[in-house]
């Protein structure tokens, strides 16, 4: 685990540094080399300086799972940074180092053991995004996101601490485990902030306001980074702080998540209709995802923690996509409105492909990733007892289905768009994750085995 987050750490400062020197051209070839060591460290285990973080951070089972699927999402999106290069090599070396700093936040805190390493990781992660999110110096609207996305970072971190230190108060420590004990009223009301903390960090309904805003002004590529990167590390670290304190919850914890999953799936869904932006629509598309996604906080079991690791795989793997192809949409078009999409089948056939498969496996359609994951998540709240939830969840997932349809319909609408094309690099990485969504959608039981 450390010899990982020093790996990446490293690697962060030396590319901010060679940006300032003659070797810029090996500034995303360092970057990609540091990824697939820090990879190779923690998949193997090594436990060089670990003693260094005893109680700090742990690298067990599901957090170790986690942190994998965090890197090779990152990893997947890295060699679209070299498009930044037409803005200047500076840039680049900024973007690239600060990208990786977001990584470790990420990595931190999904294998935090304690509430100081937690928080120290979250604030890593987000100091990096409110960086990248205002990347854009020229365009109001990104800076217009990093002020807005700073604005309720900080007040998450606020409520966060907050509640840290009423459980600090109760408990006398900073453990974030506790096996056994009896929850009292100031452990509840600490906990009650921190899960309103990372409810705010997830964009989970009523604490998703910011979500649209930061995502349409946000340059789409690091849209792609809060989409997979933040939403995947802060669901997991929710889950991991669940899991770790399982215990001393009050009884009605649950109903506390299934108010926020009701509220999330269907004030979500709604607002996602009326949407002609089509970040904009990503933003509530992937809020209500997140309510999907904490259907699996509802059943505490270490032998149903690949459900939601499976949702990460599939959620990831179509965002990534969707956004990659947005990207390219907004560059030649200049914008991400539905009509900019209109015809895409005529102009690039290839990049109207995988978008649609993305987003199929983003509505839940069969024969992809999406529609697997919907099924396992649906089948253990079913079998948990949480069946009229699990209806309100199916009829969200067909609602969802237009407004995806509303895309899908404008690619293969008439169009006398003039054709333009992408490199064979960039389309080659879009393919490749296109088929991880059918893979995992056509043989679901290879990654499963992987998971568990």
């Amino acid at each position: 685990m450390m010899l990982a987050l020093i790996i990446l750490t490293l690697a962060g400062l030396l590319i901010l540094f060679l940006g300032f020197s003659g070797m810029r051209n090996v500034l995303l070839p360092v970057a990609i080399i540091a990824i697939c060591a820090a990879i190779f460290a923690l998949s193997s285990q090594q436990t060089f300086w670990n003693h260094y973080l005893a109680d700090m951070v742990q690298v067990d089972g599901l957090s170790r799972k986690i942190s994998l699927i965090l890197m090779y999402a990152a990893l997947g999106l890295l060699p679209f940074f070299n498009l930044f290069k037409n803005r200047g090599q500076e840039e680049l070396s900024d973007f690239l180092g600060i990208y990786l700093f977001a990584i470790l936040g990420s990595i931190l805190m999904v294998s935090a053991l304690n509430y100081m390493s937690l928080f120290i990781g979250v604030e890593i992660l987000s100091i990096s995004m409110y960086v990248l999110a205002g990347a854009n110096r020229r365009s109001i609207l990104s800076n217009e996101a990093s002020l807005k996305y700073f604005i309720t970072g900080s007040f998450t971190s606020a409520i966060m601490l907050f509640g840290i230190g009423w459980i600090y108060a109760e408990s006398g420590s900073l453990s974030m485990v506790q096996t056994s004990g009896v929850a009292t009223s100031m452990m509840s009301f600490g906990f009650i902030f921190l899960f309103t903390a990372f409810a705010l960090k997830v964009a989970l309904v009523p604490f998703h306001f910011w979500a649209p805003d930061v995502y349409q002004g946000t340059p789409t590529l690091f849209t792609a980074s809060m989409a997979t990167l933040v939403k995947i590390a802060a669901i997991g670290a929710f889950y991991r702080l669940v899991q770790l304190n399982h215990a001393v919850l009050p009884e009605w914890i649950n109903w506390y998540f299934v108010l926020l999953i009701l509220a999330t799936l269907i004030l979500g869904n709604i607002l996602a209709v009326t949407q002609d932006s089509v970040k904009r629509l990503f933003a509530y598309s992937g809020i209500v995802q997140s309510g999907f996604i904490l259907m699996g906080f509802l059943y505490q079991s270490a032998y149903v923690d690949w459900t939601m690791l499976f949702y990460f795989i599939a959620y990831a793997s179509a965002s990534l996509v969707g956004f990659i192809v947005i990207h390219f949409v907004e560059a030649q078009s200049g914008s991400d409105s539905l009509d900019s999409f209109a015809g895409l089948s005529k102009s690039n056939p290839g990049l109207a492909l995988v978008l649609s498969i993305s987003l199929i496996s983003l509505a839940g359609g069969p024969l992809t990733a999406g529609f697997m994951a919907k099924i396992f998540i649906l089948s253990q709240s079913i079998q948990n007892n949480f069946t009229a939830l699990a209806m309100v969840a199916v009829i969200s997932a067909v609602v969802s289905m237009y407004y995806y349809y509303k895309v899908i319909n404008a690619i293969y609408s008439k169009s006398s768009d003039q054709p333009w094309s992408v490199s064979i690099y960039y389309r080659g990485l879009l393919y490749v994750f296109t088929i991880i969504t059918l893979v995992a959608g056509l043989l679901p039981s290879v990654l499963i085995g992987l998971l568990k």
